[in-house]
This record gives C-alpha cells, structure tokens and sequence, in this order.
C-alpha cells in the first residue's frame, strides 16, 4: 500500500516537472520574423511625394491676350454674318409673298416654274449659311488648338522649374494651398509667347461637306427641261 502510494507521487512529481519545463519552452519561444525581400527582388520602387502645381487652363485661354484677340475677331466675323444673311433673308421673304400674290393670277404652269426657283434660291441660301457657319466654327477650333498648344509649353517648363509631377486643372480643386497655384505665371507667360492671334477661316468648299459654289445651287432651268409642263384642270 505503501510503495503504491509513493509510486503515485513519483509520477506526479514527473509530471509536474515536464509541465513547468515544457511552459517555460514555450514562453521563451518568439514567433518567427516575416520574411525580407532581399536587395535586387521585385520589390515595387518607393512612391514619390506629390509635388503639387494647380494651373487655371480655361480661366487662362479666355483673359490672355491672344484669347481676346481671337474673341474679338469671332464677334466681328458673327456680327457681319448675321447682317449679311439677315438681309438676304428678308429679301427672301418678301420675294415669297410676292410669289403669293402672284399665284391667282399666273398660268399653273408659270406659277410652278417661279416656286421651283424660289425653292432653289431657299435652298442654296440655307445651304451657304450653313458651310459658312461650319468654316467659322473650323477657324476657330484651329486658332483654339494653337493657343491650348501655347499654354501646354508654358506649363511644361513651370513643371520642370518647380520641379512638380502633379499639374491639376483648378476647375477641379475645391481646396488648395495658393503657393501651388502658377495661374497667374502662366498667363504672364504665355501673353509673352503669345501676344495675338489671327483667325483664319476656311473658304466653304474647304469645309468637310462643303461644295463648289455652283454646286450648291444649280442654275434654274426652263420649266420644260426640269419637268413636264402641269396639265390644265378639266373642267367639270
């Protein structure tokens, strides 16, 4: 009974033994070191810090001196436009009511030959006053594209002088450090590079879609040649 009991206490003492030996282990056991990319793996390169230049390119376009030139001279060009084709136009409505009056007291088939030359005269008028106002719109993009072109080399050498690799457009900054804004540099510069600008418009038949002027609006030819002449109405 005896031996049994100091068996017992052997093996517990044993017990205790590895237990603490075994706590102790794992106490002092640190979790491994994730492991380092060595020098010359695949690692991605550092991001640099933004540095930051804010240019106000619309803003820009419309208040330098070559911006107003070129806006001036689409107002002067407008304005003659719509002279010269407002005065056509009431020409054109008056000869319509002309026409009008005429028509009960015409033969069918002369009233029909003077409203197919109106109608052709109508159609070359709205045909002109539309490749006219193309070929505006075409100097203008152009002149435009010389001035964008302009200001994008002015910004380019304030970039590099600054030493910036973020250029925002200031339309879309709510927020900002003023010391980035280099509007005002630009525009100096820019006036400098850039003091005006010549509108150049297009003749009509350059303009894409655009014709020769006789092909516009062919020549009125006799009633007879263009169509049969209208029958009389039979009497009842």
């Amino acid at each position: 009974m005896t031996r049994v009991f100091l068996q017992r206490v052997a093996v517990a003492s044993m017990v205790a033994l590895l237990i603490g030996a075994s706590g102790s282990a794992l106490a002092q056991t640190k979790p491994a070191a994730a492991p380092t990319l060595a020098a010359g793996t695949n690692a991605p390169p550092p991001v640099p810090a933004p540095i930051v230049m804010i240019v106000d390119f619309e803003g820009i376009m419309g208040v330098s001196k070559a911006g107003k030139s070129l806006q001036g001279q689409l107002d002067s060009q407008r304005t003659a436009m719509q002279k010269e084709f407002g005065g056509r136009e009431n020409e054109l409505r008056k000869e319509e009511e002309d026409l009008t009056k005429q028509r009960s007291t015409l033969p069918a088939d002369q009233f029909e030959t003077k409203a197919r030359e109106f109608q052709q005269k109508v159609a070359a008028y709205q045909r002109e006053a539309q490749l006219r106002d193309r070929a505006l719109s075409q100097g203008v993009g152009e002149a435009r594209q010389k001035l964008q072109q302009a200001l994008a080399e002015v910004v380019q050498q304030l970039t590099t002088e600054r030493g910036a690799n973020l250029v925002l457009y200031k339309s879309q900054v709510f927020l900002y450090e003023t010391s980035y804004d280099a509007s005002q540099e630009a525009l100096k510069r820019l006036d400098e590079k850039l003091p005006s600008l010549t509108l150049t418009i297009p003749k009509p038949s350059e303009v894409a879609g655009g014709q020769p002027a006789q092909a516009q609006a062919p020549a009125a030819q006799p009633a007879a040649a263009q169509a049969e002449p209208a029958k009389p109405a039979k009497k009842k």
